[in-house]
């Protein structure tokens, strides 16, 4: 039997009806033409009136990877570096390595059942390397901690006290896992972009808007960000059926508000449920995924008897550590039932 390979953080559930409904009445003929004149969008301006940004300071893509690609392609081979935590998402320094670039990076602690960024590490680096790119996820993947606007700005001074060639740093601050995070002040994030010029924001329809499948992505450039990089958009516009998907997934927010409170609900259940564990420890998180440590004692029961699940969940970040990705209770019943055995056994 093929496992089900549901590790990847996507949100499984369905999409609002809206964004079905965009799909199926999407008009055929219109894919023949691109946007009307140039840089065309229909995303962009419904995005701009959201966050009450200038519509040049709005880009949309192919996935948030379609940016991270563009800002790691402005870098100079063994010259410039990129500054990001430890650990990170696995794209950074495949894409670092393919580009010939340096990755440095700073500190995230474990304080046992959460983790936590090291600012004073990072603001250390930045004195130290110069880098041209400073790269924050929040919430973080693997660990799924998040970092406190206060914490972002005190990079983004950081940044503008240094300077790489006549320029400041370009300030990413990836998030991906936007919206399963019910303390996320979105306010004060969106005032450090209007406030710092060498900031950008990367967001995806992905995760919280469960449209992995479709590949949507969209930046929001501080008034100088855009030139860091000497990024410019898509001259003839993007995918008329993407972004009519994309608009219907906007206005469709009292459904994805009511679908991430029941994510962030299970979440809590979970991670409740396997702190009664002794041999497996689950970590606090503010995205759709729970990192677990796993007793050494245990773990080749664990590889053992995970394998034979009808669906893989778990993904080995390190090899102690597992990233649980919270999809149907259905999925996450026996996985929790399989731990809850092996803790038993080696009681």
């Amino acid at each position: 039997m093929k496992r089900r390979l549901l590790n990847r953080n996507e949100v499984i559930h369905s999409p609002a009806p809206a964004v079905a409904k965009a799909i199926r009445n999407f008009d055929s003929s219109e894919a023949s033409r691109y946007f009307d004149g140039y840089y065309g969008s229909s995303l962009v301006p419904e995005i701009a009136r959201r966050f009450r940004l200038p519509i040049n300071r709005v880009s949309v893509g192919y996935g948030i990877e379609f940016f991270l690609r563009a800002i790691f392609d402005s870098l100079e081979p063994r010259r410039d570096i990129v500054l990001t935590n430890a650990p990170h998402y696995g794209f950074y320094s495949v894409y670092a390595d393919v580009k010939k670039a340096r990755l440095i990076t700073c500190q995230i602690l474990d304080h046992g059942d959460h983790f936590e960024f090291d600012i004073n590490d990072c603001l250390h680096k930045i004195k130290e390397f110069h880098p041209k790119i400073i790269l924050i996820t929040s919430p973080n993947n693997p660990t799924g901690n998040s970092m406190d606007p206060r914490a972002v700005e005190s990079i983004l001074k950081a940044s503008q006290a240094i300077k790489k060639r006549g320029r400041v740093p370009l300030v990413v601050l990836d998030e991906a896992y936007y919206g399963f995070d019910p303390n996320y002040d979105e306010r004060a994030v969106v005032r450090l972009l209007k406030k710092y010029e060498n900031l950008v924001i990367l967001r995806g329809f992905s995760k919280y808007y469960a449209l992995a499948g479709l590949r949507i992505g969209y930046a929001l450039w501080g008034a100088r960000a855009k030139a860091i990089i000497r990024y410019d958009d898509l001259y003839l516009g993007g995918s008329r059926l993407l972004e009519e998907v994309a608009v219907a997934a906007l206005h469709s927010e009292p459904y994805y508000r009511k679908l991430s409170k029941s994510i962030i609900a299970e979440r809590q259940r979970f991670i409740a449920r396997l702190s009664r564990l002794k041999n497996f420890i689950p970590y606090a998180s503010n995205a759709n995924f729970v990192m677990v440590k796993i007793d050494k004692r245990v773990m080749p029961e664990f590889k053992k008897r995970e394998a034979k699940l009808g669906a893989a969940i778990s993904k080995f970040t390190s090899p102690q550590f597992i990233r649980v990705s919270l999809g149907f209770y259905k999925d996450i019943e026996p996985f929790a039932a399989l731990l809850e055995s092996i803790d038993k056994k080696y009681a």
